[in-house]
């Protein structure tokens, strides 16, 4: 898939410091503002937001209202995106995503609510669909990297080339250094290590593609995070609570599928922004 026609650079837009300054906290405010009307949506039958759609009062509701709070922050970060750049856009929607998971139901929530871990697993790759049809929209409407010149290689430049598939490995290295980070059950810590993991996979593809646009990085991020949850799923035996008590409950289970899409969204923006300083482009 190459991303020739899209915007290629918002000049007129990164010309203007002020308004530039002005849309990562605006674009953040307006994010969060359509994840909190979902907030009420994800209720679960316990009276408080669930760990997953699927635990919420109305599953159904819940879905439907939260694909719209997404589609909406997917506009504001294609905003964001033309204004600043696509990396940026891509934090801000992933800050939005982080506000309706961290209202949302921790590692106790899911071990006594009797989470199904199946269809968590499904709900996490859900998630990758969706962060994959928003990154695909900002980088289209918002505008490529202009850090990433375009070589004439199509192998290179297309954001599904084999240049650019072998860079989505790096979301194996989100899944390690997520489990490494996740050692308590708080929901906050959840988050960060899902976001620290992120970063890592965002490092690291962008050293592996230098010269390709990122877009798909973060979806393959959550895809990770979805086979890792299958296979605890297939592989788990016995209580979750009883686990949670006695120091056997998973690690990579305190990261509920949400978790796992604000952390990959915010995540790898922020170490392809920060693996900018350490790997340019190809130079032929």
């Amino acid at each position: 898939m190459s991303l020739d026609r899209a915007v290629p650079n918002n000049t007129v837009a990164q010309d203007r410091p002020v308004l530039r300054a002005f849309a990562l906290p605006v674009g953040i405010v307006a994010a969060v503002f359509l994840f909190a009307a979902v907030v009420p949506f994800w209720t679960s039958l316990r009276g408080v937001a669930g760990p997953t759609v699927m635990d919420s009062e109305r599953p159904m509701f819940a879905a439907i209202a939260t694909v719209l709070a997404f589609a909406g922050a997917t506009l504001v970060a294609i905003v964001v995106a033309r204004i600043v750049n696509a990396v940026v856009g891509t934090f801000v929607l992933g800050c939005g995503v982080a506000y309706l998971a961290m209202r949302g139901g921790a590692a106790p929530d899911l071990a006594f609510g009797g989470t199904n871990l199946t269809h968590a697993a499904i709900e996490c790759g859900v998630w990758a669909m969706l962060v994959a049809a928003a990154s695909w929209a900002i980088y289209r409407f918002g505008g490529r990297l202009p850090d990433y010149p375009l070589t004439g290689e199509e192998d290179v430049d297309s954001a599904t080339g084999p240049m650019a598939r072998r860079a989505w490995f790096a979301g194996a290295a989100a899944v390690g250094v997520a489990w490494l980070a996740a050692v308590t059950d708080t929901k906050g810590q959840a988050i960060g290590a899902a976001t620290l993991g992120a970063f890592a996979a965002g490092f690291v593809a962008r050293s592996i593609a230098r010269s390709t646009q990122p877009v798909f990085v973060a979806a393959a991020t959550v895809a990770a995070f979805a086979a890792t949850l299958g296979y605890i799923a297939f592989a788990v035996q016995g209580d979750l609570a009883v686990g949670l008590i006695d120091g056997s409950f998973p690690r990579l289970l305190r990261i509920m599928p949400i978790d796992a899409a604000a952390g990959a969204l915010a995540g790898t923006a922020m170490g392809i922004g920060f693996a900018r300083s350490f790997a340019g482009p190809v130079e032929e």
